[in-house]
């Protein structure tokens, strides 16, 4: 009997500490920092945003500590050993964290004060991304986000993934082959990528590690006939004197196109897809277009649309944890009447089926904004009502609507009228950042070698 009861007792025992140590871990697990419930995974990988540092650099492009304006948006805090450790730093060699005090930034009395609103909804607590690949593809507006990228990278000495052109690839996939190499970088990964560069994932992986991806696409019978007319194809078609040469090529475009003898040709058909990576070989391979647009849905976080930039911008601010002087913007240009054409139902109908594949891929991406606005929450509308209003305040500040650069007979530019530090930032174009963010690199990193 002494040996049956001291078994019962020793079983009771066994199952009361099997009850407590199965507490103790779910307990425990619900503070853990690997809670998987709170960690987004995407492409088999954790993303960890770095945190978000002042940085100081003797050879940096940041003006003095007294000119406020030049932090644009953004919130700088303490940098705890937590904080370094969710995103890496070491890719800054010659820069070091400086330890400061809570700071929100703010625009000066150089702005005014509708410019300088605080936001309409709560800011939720979390760091800002860093860590971007923005692929460009042509005229979708690309290049007016580009500069909105560009502007934010710059004023806050991030490292740029940048060539001696501003076109690092375009008829081949991307290559790390395509970049300046900075001595003092020492193979470290870059911050940012958006130069024009086709699409490559693994490539662009291995210069911007844990990148967030954005891409942009328009609406394919406005994109065709832009790309037509910008790069002016119908010269090596021999059709610039026809009343409309976009039609006269789409009513026979493989006519023209099996040559490919005129400027910018792959762009012409499916050149959104072409810009994301697809070659023209598929064309007209409907399963492997499909397969594509799968694939581009998984491997970027977000898609923006043209034609609802705005709303497009406000889901990028949410993404990016940004604030929304970050995403203010002014058009990088207009393209001239003399190289706008007319387009008919007919005509419409007709680049559609031409450039079927952009047509599915346009169509996709539309489809997910809309259900990532629905996501958004019922302040989208209130919060969007914001950015429109402040978006205008730039104009408004900054612009000269009676007067246009028209320079180059393929699009009227923007000018100022105020020529503050502030205004110049944001309407500076691409092109304009690549060779400033460049000179900064070699001041900062070393130059290449020749």
């Amino acid at each position: 009997m002494e040996k049956k009861g001291f078994s019962c007792r020793g079983l009771f025992l066994t199952v009361l500490c099997i009850c407590v140590l199965f507490i103790m871990t779910i307990l425990n697990s619900q503070h853990s920092p690997l809670n998987m419930s709170e960690v987004a995974v995407e492409s088999s990988y954790v993303r960890h945003p770095p945190a978000m540092a002042m940085f100081s650099d003797t050879g940096s492009f940041h003006r003095a500590e007294s000119t406020p304006w030049i932090v644009i948006g953004g919130t700088t805090s303490n940098v705890s050993s937590n904080a370094v450790a969710a995103g890496p730093q070491e890719h800054h060699p010659s820069v070091q964290v400086q330890k400061t005090a809570s700071v929100t930034s703010t625009i000066t009395t150089l702005l005014p004060t509708s410019m300088r609103e605080s936001q309409p909804t709560p800011i939720t607590k979390c760091s800002p991304i860093q860590r971007i690949v923005f692929v460009k593809t042509h005229k979708t507006a690309s290049t007016t986000m580009a500069s909105v990228f560009e502007r934010y990278g710059y004023y806050r000495n991030l490292t740029f993934a940048i060539g001696r052109s501003h076109v690092l690839s375009f008829q081949y996939k991307f290559s790390r082959g395509n970049l300046m190499k900075f001595p003092k970088m020492k193979g470290k990964p870059f911050d940012i990528l958006t130069n024009h560069a086709r699409y490559s994932r693994g490539e662009m992986d291995a210069v911007v590690p844990n990148a967030t991806f954005i891409t942009i696409l328009r609406n394919p019978e406005d994109q065709v006939e832009s790309a037509f007319g910008y790069f002016e194809m119908y010269s090596g078609m021999k059709i610039g004197h026809e009343p409309n040469p976009l039609k006269t090529f789409m009513d026979d475009p493989m006519k023209y196109y099996k040559e490919h003898k005129y400027h910018m040709w792959q762009l012409s058909r499916n050149g959104m897809l072409f810009d994301l990576g697809l070659d023209h070989k598929y064309d007209e391979d409907d399963q492997k277009i499909n397969q594509k647009i799968r694939e581009l849905a998984g491997e970027f976080d977000l898609v923006l649309i043209s034609e609802y930039l705005d709303e497009s911008l406000l889901l990028m601010k949410k993404l990016l944890c940004w604030e929304y002087m970050d995403i203010v913007y002014l058009s990088s240009g207009i393209r001239s009447k003399s190289h706008r054409y007319d387009k008919d139902r007919d005509l419409r109908d007709k680049i559609r089926q031409w450039s079927h594949g952009d047509v599915l891929l346009y169509d996709h991406f539309n489809n997910t904004l809309w259900k990532q606005i629905a996501y958004y929450g019922p302040s989208f509308q209130t919060d969007l009502k914001h950015f429109r209003d402040l978006n205008k305040s730039v104009y408004d500040e900054c612009v000269n609507p009676s007067k246009w650069n028209k320079q180059d007979r393929r699009e009227d530019l923007l000018t100022l009228k105020n020529n503050s530090e502030w205004c110049k930032s944001v309407i500076r174009a691409d092109m304009g950042y690549t060779k400033m963010i460049r000179k900064s690199m070699v001041q900062r990193f070393g130059a290449p070698p020749k």
